[in-house]
């Protein structure tokens, strides 16, 4: 329950930490730039904006100043701060360090890190974002995204009116060079490439579909091969060379996935050469009990894909593309797709229904070559 006092309301969040605002108007509140630890450091805030604004409506220059929103830099640092994922738990550690990158490469404070949250315009977003490196359109795709949800969030604390981040389409990546989809041929051959030691992680990658860290987060206990099904419980990721295991980044990829014949066969001979224990893992590095760091595996892979006369642009994510592309061939729906992959949300799923209308549209077109060719010959 919120506590009131004779200016403003310190209320308690889920999270357990707390939040303090004071009414501007009838129906209308205003929150501070951030949460608390403590009830008191609320209260504490109240009361240095109460005598702020006092000081604001006697016509004190340094109040106005100091009642302003804060500069976009220490907002967004006081953001990923408090930030927390869709389960109320703190940032990984990865996802921290990668938004404090966004922070300290992009968001400068002699541009726009420096300007006060109420100072940024949209022609102020459009000029930064003009500034951002092209030639990488997934990364600014990101950061883009990224400053515009925290600007969103700035929305929400009532700090500004409206968020200032309209540029149509900027937070979404788009391809340079459209992914050429593998032939089951194709994976085969670099199953058969790599070797006994990660044919198997192959295998799941294409034909579950499962992320690199998935498929090497695995332990025997996710490989049930009576019922067929592959647990999908964690993922790895590695900070300063060392692994550290965790749950999916949403509640989505937490899945339960069946296993292809082909799978199946590939696991168990996998599984010969795996610890007894269920939290052995499946795939294990030269540390014992740890997987293989994600630039060795990756390493692994490509001059397997050499081997096997793969395009030099390939990488272990092009498998999970070749094999949603093929179940969409097969009819999956888009429900199906979503859950399959665990996607969060449809988005992904409709770009590989939408792959499968171009293909559908590219197989009609060649058979009106064939149709044109043999109504030719009947002419004849």
């Amino acid at each position: 329950m919120p506590g009131r006092s004779s200016f403003g309301s310190v209320e308690a969040l889920p999270s357990g930490r707390y939040r303090a605002r004071y009414a501007t108007g009838v129906g209308s509140w205003k929150s501070a730039p951030t949460t608390f630890s403590t009830k008191t450091a609320a209260r504490a805030w109240l009361a240095r904006t109460q005598v702020s604004l006092e000081q604001v409506a006697a016509g004190s220059p340094k109040a106005v100043q100091a009642s302003r929103p804060p500069r976009l830099r220490d907002y967004v640092a006081e953001w990923i701060a408090e930030r927390r994922n869709g389960r109320g738990e703190p940032l990984r550690p990865s996802t921290r360090r990668t938004y404090e990158s966004y922070l300290r490469l992009h968001l400068s404070p002699k541009r726009l890190g420096g300007m006060r949250l109420d100072e940024i315009s949209p022609e102020n977003v459009r000029a930064w974002h003009h500034e951002l490196d092209s030639a990488h359109p997934t990364g600014r795709a990101r950061v883009y995204a990224f400053l515009r949800t925290v600007l969103a969030t700035a929305v929400s604390d009532d700090l500004i009116a409206a968020n200032p981040c309209r540029i149509r389409g900027a937070g979404q990546a788009r391809a340079v060079t459209p992914v050429e989809v593998l032939t089951p041929h194709q994976v085969a051959d670099l199953a058969e490439a790599v070797g006994e030691r990660y044919a198997a992680a192959i295998h799941l990658g294409a034909w579950c579909q499962m992320r690199v860290g998935e498929v090497l987060a695995l332990r025997r206990r996710d490989v049930d091969l009576d019922t067929r099904i592959v647990h999908v419980r964690r993922g790895v990721t590695w900070i300063d060379g060392v692994a550290m295991f965790g749950p999916p980044k949403t509640d989505a990829g937490i899945r339960d996935i069946a296993m292809p014949d082909i799978v199946v066969e590939a696991l168990q001979r996998h599984l010969i050469g795996v610890g007894g224990s269920g939290d052995a893992l499946l795939f294990v590095g030269r540390t014992p009990g740890s997987p293989p760091p994600v630039q060795t595996f990756a390493d692994a892979v490509k001059r397997a894909a050499r081997r096997s006369g793969l395009p030099l642009t390939f990488r272990f994510h092009h498998l999970r593309h070749a094999g949603l592309s093929l179940l969409a061939e097969a009819g999956a729906s888009v429900a199906e797709l979503q859950a399959r992959a665990g996607h969060s949300t449809p988005a992904m799923a409709l770009h590989y229904q939408h792959a499968r209308a171009i293909r559908d549209r590219d197989l009609a077109a060649r058979l009106d070559v064939v149709i044109a060719g043999g109504a030719g010959q009947i002419k004849q």
